[in-house]
């Protein structure tokens, strides 16, 4: 589709630097003092307040010098790997960017993936170094020890202590205090720069683990100049500049949590660090401007405020609510109307400044990646005059195909305008693919890349989408999780079930039926609704059914499931059934369901 001069568009703003040790070298010395970290620490044993760490700009140039002098010593050289499976905390990035100076490639685990599969991974990647966070972390990848060990595990280093008891023959562990510490060897200041100026474009940046949804995890390779571009086009059009303080707990297995630290590392803006979810209030109190995360915590916040309304007396809180019913007819509907003029002023004062009070005064933009922006979350921030600004991309573009702007406009559901250093096409079944300097430099596997391109070069996303005449993109789908019925009818089940878990009382829902003459769906469902309709002694499945096909109206008959499973709660509830992205696996759903899954396809 050809751009057009009048539309909104995505605009990048170019760094000097082309890598992300030559950005950090930079920052350190323009601004040495500012903090880069602020490492929000949970309440002491008696429940007083802990004063956060900070870690400087400067003072994290000279930790990943420090590291880098460790994995030197240890072998570590261009083209070898650190293996990293540890919670986030700056001493993960300081060894990832040594590792980065040493034109080594740092691999990246989710720190909540459970023994086999972490050892299965480090199996895969063969580390000449293992930086983890403590015993727990180490235990995961004991009883492949020995292995890594025959095939060049050489260091391993951990933030806690880890005993001599628990390590092979031939492997010995330090701790980051003793490697990273302000009193461990390292290398000047001249000595960092010197190396970050050798490192180039096409050397890695990260080896990231794709969440396994669709299969077993593959290992994707990032380039340097695939992540500098990235944060250029995020630069350029989410409005955050030097002087923003973002909320950063996205997990550094998932390249959005990378893609919020290498923004505030190249722009020199602080990030306050949140390691567990119990802790965002202590974040919010020291004021961040913006927050980056998936919609599941801003889901909390808003569940939080419902709640809240529906505790107060009934005639508040039908005048609260339908006083956000107008703020989102004025703010997302264009109306005029005095009533929704006054509506939205009483939402603003009230309910508005609770809000914003809440996240600590001073939010002004929410940005959500990692999965779409669920419609009543969209509308019930955008309503109280809070940005919603969605991006959209996956670990193989570095996290950047597309994004809204927060200078607007922004349309519910929409992924934005794509990166002009994409080059982009349609294949005939809508699957998107794309061209350009953003994408992976390959795979860990060649096996990986088979099928992954077109002959003339066009990275394959599994995505479906389409591109209005206005230029947004639009994402209806998985290539892969298109359904095929008996009847020949075909389906993509992301839009229905968004379109269902967008409805009260369902929190989620996935769809399935392959090869069947019609669909079923399996609804997560508000406990209390359970408990109503137990009490009513009604079937939750017979009940719901109904509230399912009006929430499908738009949608064609055959896209309506005809039988419904029933499972309490939010998806979130159920982490076996989550992947470290917080996304469902229909594999391990289906599997949970077991005979049931096949029981509803039966004759009534």
């Amino acid at each position: 589709m050809l751009a057009r001069e009048d539309r909104p568009r995505l605009a990048p703003v170019r760094f000097e630097e082309r890598t992300l040790p030559s950005l950090m070298v930079a920052t350190a010395r323009r601004v040495p003092e500012r903090p880069f970290y602020r490492l929000v620490a949970p309440p002491g044993a008696g429940g007083e307040a802990v004063a956060p760490r900070v870690v400087t700009f400067a003072g994290f140039a000279a930790g990943a010098g420090r590291a880098a002098a460790f994995l030197r010593a240890a072998g570590v050289a261009a083209g070898e790997r650190v293996l990293l499976l540890a919670e986030n905390s700056p001493e993960w990035q300081m060894v990832a960017l040594g590792a980065q100076l040493l034109r080594a490639e740092p691999a990246a685990l989710f720190s909540s993936l459970a023994a086999e599969p972490a050892a299965a991974i480090a199996r895969r990647v063969a580390p000449r170094a293992i930086f983890v966070s403590g015993p727990a972390q180490w235990a995961k990848l004991q009883a492949a020890a020995p292995e890594l060990v025959a095939a060049g595990l050489a260091a391993l280093l951990s933030l806690e202590p880890i005993e001599a008891a628990a390590l092979p023959a031939g492997l010995a562990s330090t701790t980051a205090r003793d490697a990273l510490g302000p009193g461990a060897p390292g290398l000047d200041p001249g000595e960092v720069a010197a190396l970050a100026a050798g490192v180039a474009g096409e050397d890695p940046f990260l080896l990231l683990f794709t969440s396994g949804t669709t299969g077993r995890p593959k290992g994707v390779r990032l380039p340097q100049r695939a992540m500098v571009r990235a944060v250029e086009y995020a630069q350029g059009t989410v409005g955050l500049g030097s002087a923003d303080v973002g909320l950063h707990f996205l997990p550094y297995g998932h390249v959005a949590g990378h893609a919020q630290v290498a923004l505030a590392l190249a722009q020199g803006h602080e990030l306050l660090m949140v390691t567990r979810r119990e802790d965002f209030e202590l974040g919010f109190a020291l004021g961040p401007t913006y927050l980056f995360s998936v919609p599941f915590v801003y889901e909390r916040i808003r569940a939080g405020v419902e709640q809240r309304l529906a505790a107060m007396p009934a005639p508040v809180a039908a005048l609260l609510a339908g006083s956000l019913a107008a703020a989102a007819r004025r703010r997302l509907g264009g109306s005029r109307r005095w009533r929704d003029r006054l509506g939205t002023l009483l939402a603003d004062r009230v309910v508005g400044r609770a809000v914003r009070a809440r996240l600590g005064g001073r939010v002004r933009g929410l940005y959500v990646g990692g999965a779409p922006a669920p419609p009543p979350l969209f509308r019930f921030f955008e309503s109280l005059g809070l940005p919603v600004i969605e991006l959209y991309g996956m670990s193989e573009t570095a996290g950047m195909i597309s994004s809204n702007l927060l200078a607007g406009p922004r349309v519910e559901g929409c992924a934005g305008y794509v990166s002009p250093d994409h080059e982009v096409r349609f294949a005939g079944d809508g699957e998107l693919l794309l061209r350009g300097p953003l994408l992976l430099s390959g795979f860990l596997e060649p096996e990986d890349a088979r099928d992954a391109w077109t002959e003339d070069g066009y990275f394959r996303t599994g995505d479906l989408g389409r591109q209005d005449e206005q230029g947004r993109l639009w994402i209806e789908g998985r290539s892969k999780n298109v359904l095929m019925l008996s009847t020949g009818k075909k389906l993509s089940p992301e839009p229905i079930e968004r379109a269902i878990a967008a409805t009260p009382p369902f929190l989620g829902a996935v769809l399935f039926g392959e090869g069947r003459p019609f669909v079923a769906a399996a609804v997560f469902v508000e406990r209390a609704e359970l408990e109503r309709l137990a009490a009513a002694g009604q079937d939750a499945a017979a009940a719901l059914l109904p509230r399912v096909a009006a929430a499908l109206a738009a949608f064609s008959e055959f896209e309506k499931p005809k039988r419904l499973l029933v499972i309490p709660g939010a998806p979130q509830e159920h982490e076996a059934l989550l992947t470290p992205t917080l996304k469902i696996r229909r594999d391990a759903l289906l599997d949970r369901l077991g005979p049931a899954a096949e029981e509803v396809f039966a004759p009534v």
